[in-house]
């Protein structure tokens, strides 16, 4: 496909392009992934908006291990070692660092890059709870603290108008992805899930305009044809996170002849899912969209509850035949939920059988890996 012939080659220019942005003056203002940290912000500000989603890679859990607990997640545990590998760019190139605190795994990561790093940090805090009024009056002063860190880092003042801008720009990106990703309704999507990835993790990396640009072209070249035909059962796959790098799950998915048509994961559905309203105070606007609208997840109250009736939506609107729970490993907050969606899906009118998959980001799990999810494809036939 010509599209995600140009997003790949804007990704292996980015580097290079986030170096002149910063000879330039400008600020390069990095995130952990989660959806819980207003890029908006970032854009409003004058800075540039850097997620960092790359994981999957042993050796940057490994180089780690100087200063980190091993009983941390290793996607925590990758976020830091990458730093001190030095041997992925995008952890080199940013000027600060926003962390949302959605769990004890991330904030132990932001706190290692305050002492033993120059980055500058700003955490962020984020409610438990989404129900009542509390959790967004919270969430709002933190946003308006954020929105300070970034006027003062940057030099720039963030107006209404330069935030209205912002959000547009996020809306439109927001709205291509998520017309690519119900293209996935069809019997025969005419993307992969792996690419579909792929452009949630661009989505993250290169200039928000761009990608609307890019996601545009994609949508006209794609939405007019059909994938391939596939006999093989459909797969809602949910859990944490899809790290770039960390593709084990979905190659052996495909391999099984089966095919993952929608991904309840950080980084993907519940970025593009929700949109930030165009009308009113663009924070008010923009606290209601990441905290009431956000279809919310293990970190949250009432997860069961809101967590498993968005997905069981999915499983509806993509028709899906099973789902598999991808974790990493020591993640406690999804191991404890995990343990709840089977009897939720054995309740639905067609009921749903599930697969539990832990990961270590070690290539000692494939093999095991593979035996299982070849048995539940099977078991799916």
């Amino acid at each position: 496909m010509e599209g995600m012939q140009r997003v790949v080659e804007h990704l292996r220019n980015r580097p290079e392009e986030l170096a002149r942005l910063k000879a330039e003056g400008k600020k390069v203002v990095a995130h952990f992934i989660g959806d819980y940290l207003p890029t908006e912000l970032i854009y409003a500000a004058g800075g540039v908006p850097l997620g960092l989603v790359h994981g999957g890679d042993p050796e940057a859990v490994d180089a780690s291990a100087h200063a980190v607990w091993r009983y941390m997640c290793p996607f925590s545990r990758a976020m830091y070692g990458y730093h001190v590998l030095k041997e992925q760019k995008y952890f080199e190139l940013f000027d600060l660092l926003a962390v949302p605190i959605t769990c004890q795994h991330l904030r132990r990561t932001a706190e290692l890059y305050e002492f033993y790093t120059d980055k500058t940090v700003f955490k962020l805090g984020i409610p438990q709870a989404y129900d009542g009024k509390r959790g967004l009056e919270y969430f709002k002063g933190g946003l308006n603290l954020f929105k300070e860190f970034l006027e003062g880092h940057t030099g720039n003042k963030i107006t209404d108008a330069t935030l209205g801008e912002a959000v547009d720009t996020y809306r439109r990106l927001r709205d291509g992805l998520k017309k690519i990703s119900e293209l996935r309704k069809s019997p025969r999507p005419p993307i992969s899930s792996k690419d579909f990835i792929r452009l949630n993790h661009a989505a993250h990396l290169l200039d928000p305009k761009l990608m609307v640009d890019l996601l545009d072209s994609l949508y006209h070249d794609i939405s007019q044809k059909e994938g391939p035909k596939r006999k093989g059962p459909r797969i809602l796959l949910t859990g944490p996170n899809i790290a770039m790098g960390d593709y084990k799950v979905l190659n052996l998915i495909e391999q099984s002849e089966a095919a993952v048509v929608i991904e309840d994961i950080a980084e993907g559905v519940l970025f593009y899912w929700e949109n930030v309203a165009a009308n009113g105070d663009p924070m008010d606007a923009i606290a209601d969209r990441y905290i009431t609208k956000r279809p919310n997840c293990a970190f949250n109250r009432p997860s069961m509850v809101r967590h498993f009736d968005f997905i069981e939506k999915l499983a509806r609107d993509f028709s899906v035949d099973g789902v598999v729970w991808y974790q990493l490993r020591l993640c406690e907050t999804w191991d404890m939920e995990s343990h709840f969606l089977p009897e939720r899906l054995k309740k639905m009118d067609r009921p749903i059988p599930m697969l539990k998959l832990e990961s270590e980001y070690d290539i000692e799990d494939i093999v095991p890996m593979k035996t299982r999810v070849e048995a539940f494809v099977e078991s799916l036939r």
